[in-house]
């Protein structure tokens, strides 16, 4: 989903085992010269001869290197498949100790009484830094589903590389104004391309992420992507955000694509040019002629002569009649399905 974003910038290889950027230097150096003094790293790195006999220090400390027992000493790398693997290793038991850990802290929140647990139950969230820590705790943790409101502006989170469970269901509401942002319909087309679920509502009360029905986040202040964030957890509160969600989706607007939108979801209808067909998603979207003339890649002027080429093509005279044949024809099972549905039962 769009809430989604990315960070700039590739992280360090080592990074993630407690190597901080003048060791992994320090190390590489060593790796690429086989037996360097502190004279030669301390050149190589341009560094003071006290600086690099720290920092060759620091890394022999971590088992990334060793030295020569003469004078000047020398030193050189550890095996990567060996120093790294150590590392990984007692990295990964450090982390099954903290988990461990988890119990005993549950049980210390416990013994302070249920009104300061209830306090918990609902968090602000201030720091950008922090709201980045907890999406990317709950994506990691994620089991089953994901819903979420999409407004404009989007929520900025700094990276995810965590992968889904195969079986996770992603549903998402855009406003209109979400889908007026230039590229928000192209990366809508790719997020359905890959399973997720999306609809569209002329407008949305709040941004809202929520994660198995056990963890939500609500920006105060739609408008600001700063803003301070509240962090929600299994309580009525989300049970009624969840509910809110669940009967705007049942208002909301299935998002189609046609072929040249490249989703398959009913059968277009033969009579339509490529350019015609892109244009019905974006009018059932919602969208004003502006933002449909820059998604579809055509002047007002175009816009308008195929609107004109539809109405025509449907035998319409306005809009609201356009959409309403395009998507009989869309969906010719449909309309029927929800007719038998109103009839009343025989007898009785």
């Amino acid at each position: 989903m769009n809430t989604l974003r990315a960070g700039a910038g590739t992280p360090r290889m080592l990074g993630a085992l407690g190597i901080d950027e003048m060791e992994e230097r320090a190390y590489c150096t060593l790796l690429s010269r086989g037996l360097a003094t502190t004279e030669d790293v301390a050149h190589l790195l341009d560094l003071s001869p006290r600086k690099a006999q720290q920092l060759l220090d620091s890394i022999e400390s971590k088992g990334l290197a060793s030295h020569s027992p003469e004078r000047p000493r020398r030193y050189i790398a550890a095996s990567p498949e060996l120093a790294i693997e150590a590392l990984a290793s007692q990295r990964v038991a450090d982390i099954e100790r903290a988990r461990a850990a988890i119990p005993v802290l549950k049980k210390q929140v416990i013994s302070t009484g249920n009104a300061q647990e209830s306090e918990q139950l609902v968090e602000l969230i201030t720091s950008p830094a922090a709201l980045g820590q907890i999406v990317v705790q709950m994506l990691q943790t994620v089991q089953s589903e994901i819903v979420g409101f999409q407004r404009a502006p989007t929520l900025q989170i700094q990276g995810f590389p965590y992968e889904m469970p195969p079986d996770l269901r992603i549903r998402t509401i855009s406003d209109a104004g979400y889908l007026a942002l230039p590229g928000a319909l192209n990366s809508l087309r790719l997020d359905i391309e890959k399973g997720e679920e999306a609809r569209v509502s002329p407008t949305l009360p709040v941004k809202m992420l929520i994660v198995d029905r056990r963890v939500g986040l609500v920006p105060l202040n739609v408008e600001d992507q700063g803003g301070p964030v509240m962090l929600v957890r299994s309580s009525s509160l989300l049970d009624s955000l969840y509910a809110l969600f669940e009967l705007t989706w049942e208002r909301s607007t299935p998002i189609v694509f046609t072929r040249s939108g490249k989703l398959k979801a009913g059968k277009p209808d033969s009579r339509l040019s490529d350019a015609a067909e892109q244009v019905i998603p974006l009018l059932a979207a919602g969208l004003n002629d502006k933002a449909i003339a820059f998604e579809a890649g055509m002047s007002t002027t175009t816009l308008n002569r195929r609107i004109g080429e539809l109405m025509k093509s449907f035998n319409t005279r306005t809009r609201f009649q356009l959409g309403w044949r395009a998507a009989m024809d869309t969906f010719p099972q449909q309309p029927a399905a929800n007719a038998r549905s109103k009839k009343k039962p025989q007898g009785g």
